[in-house]
């Protein structure tokens, strides 16, 4: 009789080359519209950080949604949330690179910002960083898994909630507009909150 060999899992880097591909067009036909100004770049702004935040909820709600509601979707995206973390990092880069610009060439954004804001801020994007370099085998073979897992929960809720004080503090100001961002942010607090509270009891 022959063996029967399991073939190994495919990486689906394809899921990052068509987010990353599907924003880059949105990003590039806002400036080519608008030209470049100010107008466009707080549009790309906007845009970035909408793209950014779907793709981290996916990636930070895959593990809790699987757990509480498991079906083929819940199977699918805890498979693949590592592609949707390294898309909304490479999307969360650019769209600090979009502040740079207005920064630099329109508005000094940054210098308006409180020393708390920015602190908070910067250190979401240390996170970010290291969780992008230790989503590769490269760098994450220099840290044992408990510091690994540790780096990704804890800047992912710090990423959390720097996410949910911008989404959440734009609607109680009356940007009704970011309402469906809102509810998607809260369903990831839900879904992890209950998770934790039925493991913690098992």
């Amino acid at each position: 009789m022959k063996e029967i060999h399991e073939k190994p899992r495919k990486s689906n880097w394809s899921i990052v080359l068509i987010i990353l591909g599907i924003s880059i067009l949105c990003f590039a036909g806002i400036t080519l519209y608008f030209g470049f100004d100010e107008a466009s770049i707080r549009m790309n702004i906007r845009w970035s950080a909408r793209f950014s935040l779907i793709c981290f909820c996916l990636a930070f709600i895959a593990s809790a949604f699987n757990l509480l509601l498991p079906n083929n979707f819940s199977h699918w995206l805890i498979k693949d949330r590592k592609y949707f973390g390294i898309s909304f990092a490479l999307i969360h880069l650019i769209h600090l690179a979009f502040l740079v610009q207005l920064h630099q060439n329109f508005d000094r954004v940054f210098e308006y910002r409180a020393i708390l804001e920015l602190f908070l801020g910067g250190l979401a994007y240390v996170f970010l960083i290291l969780m992008l370099f230790t989503s590769f085998k490269t760098f994450s073979n220099l840290i044992s898994k408990r510091s690994w897992k540790l780096l990704h929960t804890i800047g992912g809720y710090w990423i959390l909630i720097v996410l949910s004080n911008s989404i959440f503090g734009r609607i109680v100001s009356g940007k009704i507009e970011y309402l469906p961002f809102g509810i998607l942010l809260f369903a990831v607090w839900g879904f992890r909150l209950i998770a934790w509270r039925r493991k913690s009891i098992a």
